[in-house]
């Protein structure tokens, strides 16, 4: 399950989208260095390029000849030619705000998404929900709190856990391991979530992902 996006990631840490992470997940790229037109926050494509492209996903547009490089946030994508996209905003509602790069621009996309579903997976576990690879979670489960943040931070734990795992990986890196493990840590003791306790397809039942529940033999 999805409880944060790429762009709240951004917000945190843009380096794993360029060149201290950009490298180790260039598997996880859906578009790496297309060519575009980006006139204010609009961007315009070769036909089916922006097909796997995603709102909330983080798109980085270069000049063509490599001056320039911003890292923004897709707002819209309106086909598989044509996407609006966003300086990094302080809230989703907000106006897109242009990218400083303008004119002929490379395109690259890499995307997070499998860390963000599998620790968003895990979170699900806590309050006795399973969700598995798949869209349907069981039991059926509403009112979350608390899986936003804690997405953000376990899914950036997880991402520099893979760096820290690398043989050339920085006192940067394993600094920022522990730091991100210990925010992760910590959102995972505040979540909580309304679940179908008893089975009719109706949420009825607060669950803390803190608190065990106890059995009585």
């Amino acid at each position: 399950m999805y409880f944060c996006e790429d762009a709240e990631l951004l917000a945190w840490e843009p380096g794993i989208f360029s060149d201290e992470g950009g490298g180790a997940f260039v598997h996880q790229a859906v578009i790496r260095e297309a060519a575009g037109a980006l006139t204010g926050t609009g961007l315009v494509m070769g036909s089916g390029v922006l097909g796997a492209v995603l709102p909330g996903m983080v798109m980085q547009v270069s000049l063509a000849d490599g001056t320039m490089s911003q890292l923004t946030e897709v707002v819209s994508v309106e086909d598989s030619s044509h996407a609006t996209i966003s300086a990094l905003r302080g809230r989703s509602t907000e106006a897109a705000v242009a990218p400083l790069v303008s004119g002929a621009v490379k395109v690259t996309v890499v995307t997070f998404r499998p860390q963000i579903a599998a620790v968003g997976d895990s979170l699900l576990e806590l309050v006795g929900v399973s969700s598995g690879r798949g869209n349907e979670a069981s039991p059926k489960f509403g009112g979350t709190a608390g899986f936003r943040a804690a997405a953000v931070f376990g899914t950036l734990a997880a991402v520099y856990r893979a760096l820290a795992a690398t043989e050339n990986a920085s006192n940067i890196v394993l600094s920022k391991r522990a730091f991100y493990e210990g925010l992760a840590q910590a959102s995972r003791q505040t979540i909580s979530a309304l679940v179908d306790a008893n089975g009719d397809g109706v949420p009825e039942k607060w669950v803390w992902g803190a608190v065990k529940e106890l059995q009585r033999n």
